[in-house]
């Protein structure tokens, strides 16, 4: 009888040693699913990763290649790509219901935002991110299950922003270092990795608002500001600090580095396009969005008017 209670413990053992290596070697592809399932579910697009390498015991986790589709209707292969993602975990809590990340670090973020009529690829963007604040459930993917997760500190570098509108110049903004402490629910809570993931787009998208004042066309500009205040909105008083905290540093780092015309960018952007517009309809009025007369320009010479 002893010696088969022995042999059972034995088993267990053998089988407890068996299923903690076998999961071992497979933490990498539990967390690169976690994170494309968690990055789905925010924004209603594909999300992908092509490579995650988690070392438990070290409490470090690497992440490359994070690419997020554009939304149906606009044009390039992405709306937004990373570079690298390099995250340092408290180990333990990787047993408990919320895994403390101590810091996490993410340099290079390339984005497009295509602006077309009623709205931007952004904006579908951050119509998905309001439903994770609310009961509806943003598409009809499954939320990754189980953990959640808080950020002692949170820091985001080198985030580039390529800006199309319409007709007219590609714009590019970059971004200032953003630093944010304390990333999650209410009160320290932890939070699902959509929301985490709704809070570091949140991040980025508020730096690319403040950066953009004077810039971006007031149209697109206005549009991204209510979506960031929207989603701010919805996801809680935490999330509406962390907009305040990433406004205050970008204004502070634009402090003294704007020019004497602060909206020279954007004014020559209007002048594009409302100049286009205008020769197109009516040509020659000082008001290049005011032509002279309806039949102006373009039209004269389709629909046979005067001519000098």
């Amino acid at each position: 009888m002893k010696k088969l209670l022995v042999r059972l413990v034995l088993a267990v053992i053998v089988l407890v040693i068996v299923v903690g290596v076998v999961g071992y070697f497979w933490l990498d592809t539990i967390a690169k699913e976690a994170v494309q399932r968690g990055g789905t579910y925010a924004m209603g697009v594909d999300t992908t990763v092509d490579k995650v390498s988690l070392h438990p015991f070290d409490g470090q986790l690497q992440m490359q290649g994070l690419k997020v589709a554009n939304p149906k209707g606009f044009n390039g292969a992405h709306l937004m790509q990373t570079g690298t993602f390099e995250l340092e975990l408290v180990p333990s809590s990787l047993m408990d219901k919320t895994i403390v990340l101590k810091k996490f670090k993410l340099d290079g973020l390339d984005m497009y935002i295509d602006q077309k009529t009623p709205q931007s690829n952004i904006s579908v963007i951050m119509v998905n991110l309001k439903k994770l604040g609310g009961g509806e459930k943003p598409k009809d993917e499954k939320p990754s299950e189980g953990k959640d997760y808080r950020v002692d500190v949170l820091s985001i570098r080198n985030v580039v922003a390529h800006v199309k509108v319409f007709v007219g110049p590609e714009l590019t903004i970059k971004i200032p270092a953003i630093e944010l402490k304390d990333v999650g629910g209410e009160n320290g809570a932890g939070i699902p990795m959509p929301k985490l993931v709704a809070r570091i787009l949140l991040a980025v998208m508020s730096g690319v608002v403040e950066q953009g004042k004077g810039i971006l066309p007031a149209d697109l500009l206005n549009g991204l500001s209510g979506d960031v205040s929207g989603v701010a909105a919805q996801l809680g008083g935490q999330a509406q600090e962390m907009v305040k905290g990433v406004q205050s540093q970008v204004g502070s780092a634009l402090k003294g580095v704007l020019p004497v015309d602060a909206n020279g960018i954007g004014g020559q952007l209007n002048k594009t396009v409302g100049g286009t517009v205008g020769k197109l309809l009516g040509g020659g009025a000082k008001d290049a969005n005011q032509p002279k007369a309806p039949g102006g320009g373009l039209l004269d010479g389709i629909l046979g008017g005067k001519k000098k």
